[in-house]
């Protein structure tokens, strides 16, 4: 079941140059749809019709650990016409995802984006664009989605683009799940050449299976059984057109256990203090059974998008709902389109011929109208709620308003003014609408649960669960302590309420290590109720610097959410571009650039560093990709003598060769990789990162070995 995180909404646009540069402007992004697609059209013609490029191939690397996936996606798209086209590649981000790298390859060589201040972009976007004639558009179409202009896609050629993001898994009734999206049926029928999906699942607690979505025809995937913390998956296609999303479900045995966590250190050259991540789970029941004397309200979006088997589901969840209602709750049904119409004028008493009434109402609805979600939510929150614990609304629609008052933001800021006992809403997306954020807002200003049913799914299977922590009391005033971790920090801030069976996903700093005794605590119905373990802070060394930007992501939705109640505070902001940049989180602040890496012969450019610099510099390794060695070269500016340490990490930040630590002056160095690890042994292909540290400087370039 999705749960729901708001940042500040607002998008930017940009014109570019993308042959030249890229620059991508968006903010954090949140949920999952697809993998990413290009359409295409004739250059600089709003009347050209809309070409779908040919996926010619799709290759996804994943890596698991615990909770936490770092998943690759490299795609080359195919031009099959005759013509020099356009290219928007769209891409959709899981939910709780953050972007880690892109790169687009240009001429032959794979470009990476780099994090910049927007307004540093936009100034080095002003002076190439006076140079060059032809501007292309980047924009973003809504939450999570992003779009980038690609120009040009020759004729009968291709285009290869690359995304890295990672994103944390839910643990579900002793089950943690990875989709891949694969389903391509809104883009094309073509088949795609080739598709692979290589995924390396890791826990520190003991699998006791794992399964796939296409377990049925085991020819095309492979599950291998490393040991019982350990599993690899491998799933490979030729010429397939997706119909469905690639799915692996793990069943954890966590022996009693309810946290887990994982921790990341920088080098200790960084002097920085290590970072965490912990998931809490919470007891299947909180204390008692369910809540008695429920004050319930049904709103049932009946307009003519719901005809057909929409109407059919819809009848069966609202069915379902009267089915379990006592004669000591009370609850009202409101059915809308262009109009609203009510069971009863108010709540009303569960009775036996009170639900025989409701189930005859129910299956006399018939879907015609438009669509009035104002004046639904006005009804339904008006109804004589006596108790703020008991009370709740279950909001069903398409999400989107098309009669009386359609806009977003003022039918929310309605809604909030007119819930004067802050009664919980539950709005339950249907359809398959392109935003649904009002639903979403309407959960989150009321400490409510947003669910999405897939157009495929049943409305009474999706919403079967979501009723199970309706009628469950709540545990609020959360808070979590630690004895022996010494952390501080934490994100969110500050920290949700917590629904029967959930899992608080916290990010925070420490300055210790090793096993801890932490305590989550929070009230039930207001009587005390505690969860406690003892949590392994397992070895930093070994796991992703994914932990460091997530915990980055996390404080950076904490300031978006200040900035979003006090104002754009000249300091707020300043630490949101400074996060941004350090920890490559994408904000509505900064920006993702790209610089042609190209000469006219088509071979990589070399920048070479100034003959008298005034600052330190890690320059771009050269050349890149290469094989078998590459040239790093860093500057030293006038002053002292400084300590310099260079250290090459894979893409999971893993130290993989320490090449400089000494004292060095002034001047211009350079050092060469020869791609092998500390033991002399050779790496394989991949993206690397070189990280230079002199004092307070710290900068990070990425490499690619091409075996």
């Amino acid at each position: 079941m999705s749960r729901l995180t708001t940042v500040p909404g607002g998008f930017m646009k940009t014109f570019l140059r993308c042959s030249a540069f890229l620059l991508l402007l968006c903010s954090v992004v949140q949920e999952s749809q697809g993998i990413g697609r290009i359409y295409a059209r004739w250059p600089n013609n709003e009347n050209s019709p809309i070409y779908n490029l040919r996926i010619k191939s799709l290759t996804a690397s994943v890596v698991i650990q615990d909770q936490l996936a770092v998943t690759s996606v490299d795609q080359v798209f195919t031009n099959d016409n005759n013509f020099r086209l356009e290219g928007f590649y769209i891409f959709r981000l899981p939910e709780g995802a953050q972007v880690n790298e892109m790169y687009l390859w240009i001429n032959g060589v794979r470009t990476p984006y780099v994090i910049k201040k927007r307004a540093d972009a936009v100034v080095q976007y002003q002076e190439i664009v006076r140079k060059i004639s032809d501007p292309a558009i980047l924009e973003q179409l809504g939450k999570n989605l992003f779009q980038l202009r690609v120009y040009p896609i020759e004729a009968l050629n291709t285009r290869r683009i690359e995304i890295q993001y990672s994103q944390p898994l839910t643990y579900f009734k002793g089950s943690i799940q990875y989709t891949f999206p694969l389903d391509m049926t809104d883009y094309t029928s073509a088949p795609i050449e080739v598709a692979s999906v290589s995924i390396d699942l890791k826990s520190q607690l003991p699998f006791t299976s794992v399964e796939t979505s296409i377990d049925q025809n085991p020819t095309a995937s492979k599950v291998t059984k490393i040991d019982d913390r350990h599993y690899s998956i491998v799933y490979g296609v030729e010429k397939v057109a997706f119909a469905k999303d690639f799915v692996v479900r793990a069943d954890v045995n966590r022996d009693g256990h309810s946290m887990l966590a994982l921790t990341y250190a920088a080098p200790d050259s960084l002097k920085e203090a290590p970072y965490f991540i912990l998931w809490a789970n919470t007891p299947d029941t909180l204390g008692a059974d369910t809540l008695k004397g429920r004050e319930l309200t049904f709103v049932a979006d009946i307009s003519s998008s719901m005809e057909g088997t929409r109407l059919t589901q819809l009848k069966d969840a609202l069915t379902a709902f009267i089915d379990i209602l006592n004669e000591k709750d009370k609850f009202n049904i409101a059915t809308f389109s262009t109009n609203v119409v009510l069971f009863r004028s108010d709540l009303v008493p569960a009775t036996s011929s009170v639900r025989d009434s409701a189930r005859n109402f129910v299956q006399k609805l018939t879907a015609l109208g438009l669509t009035n979600i104002e004046e639904a939510l006005h009804a339904s929150l008006l109804q004589s709620y006596k108790d703020t614990i008991r009370a709740g609304i279950i909001f069903l629609s398409d999400g989107q308003a098309s009669w009386g008052e359609i806009r977003t933001d003022t039918i929310a800021a309605h809604a909030l003014r007119w819930n004067r006992n802050n009664v919980r809403i539950f709005p339950v997306a249907v359809g398959q609408e392109a935003d649904y954020s009002l639903l979403e807002k309407l959960a989150q200003q009321s400490s409510g649960i947003y669910t999405k049913v897939a157009s495929e799914d049943s409305i009474y299977l999706q919403i079967r669960e979501l009723y199970r922590l309706v009628i469950l009391p709540v545990l609020k005033n959360v808070g979590i302590s630690f004895t022996q971790l010494d952390a501080y920090d934490i994100h969110p801030t500050p920290l949700p309420l917590l629904y029967a069976g959930d899992q608080l996903l916290v990010a925070g700093r420490c300055t210790k290590s090793g096993s801890d005794h932490v305590v989550l605590t929070g009230n039930v119905l207001g009587q005390p109720f505690t969860v406690e373990d003892i949590v392994e802070f397992p070895d930093t060394g070994k796991a992703a610097m994914a932990v460091a930007r997530y915990w980055g992501a996390k404080k950076i939705e904490s300031l978006l959410a200040m900035i979003a109640a006090l104002g754009e505070k000249t300091e707020l902001v300043d630490q949101v571009v400074a996060l941004s940049i350090r920890y490559s989180v994408l904000t509505p602040y900064t920006a993702f650039l790209v610089v042609e890496p190209t000469n006219n012969t088509g071979s990589a450019v070399v920048t070479e560093p100034p003959a008298a610099a005034n600052s330190f510099a890690l320059w771009q390794n050269y050349p890149n990709p290469f094989n078998p060695s590459t040239v790093i070269r860093y500057t030293v500016p006038e002053g002292n003598p400084i300590l310099v340490t260079i250290i090459i990490y894979d893409d999971l930040g893993r130290e993989v060769k320490r090449l400089v630590t000494s004292v060095h002056a002034s001047g211009t160095y350079e050092a060469i990789w020869n791609g092998t690890d500390t033991n002399g042994r050779p790496v394989t292909s991949g993206v690397y990162l070189s990280r230079m540290v002199a004092g307070t400087f710290v900068e990070t370039r990425t490499m690619t070995l091409m075996r």
